[in-house]
């Protein structure tokens, strides 16, 4: 099994999460009508120290997910979801996640 030795979240800060918040009940305050968190501009999340809890995958895992998963398991399933939107959306490959480079 992949090792992160509790480093924090791979993310390539590509905003296609923030993209997709319409399917987050937790989020839908944040939804400026078209699915797309008002708070992201210019691709970046405009209230990144003050974002809400749901939003900050090390917190949720510690709160609520590590009772379900390892912190392994629970990165890996994340970036495969990131991955996945990342191929739908058309990102190049080079700015998608690895899922065979994980942080170690």
């Amino acid at each position: 099994m992949m090792s992160f030795n509790h480093d924090p979240f791979p993310c390539t800060s590509c905003g296609l999460c923030c993209q997709r918040i319409s399917v987050v009940t937790e989020l839908s305050a944040y939804d400026r009508g078209d699915g797309t968190c008002m708070h992201l501009v210019d691709n970046r999340c405009s209230i990144y120290e003050e974002r809400p809890e749901i939003c900050r995958i090390d917190q949720m895992f510690e709160k609520v997910y590590s009772k379900h998963f390892s912190r392994d398991e629970f990165y890996l399933e994340n970036l495969k979801v990131c991955k996945n939107l990342q191929i739908s959306a058309g990102l190049p490959e080079e700015k998608q996640v690895k899922l065979t480079s994980l942080p170690k």
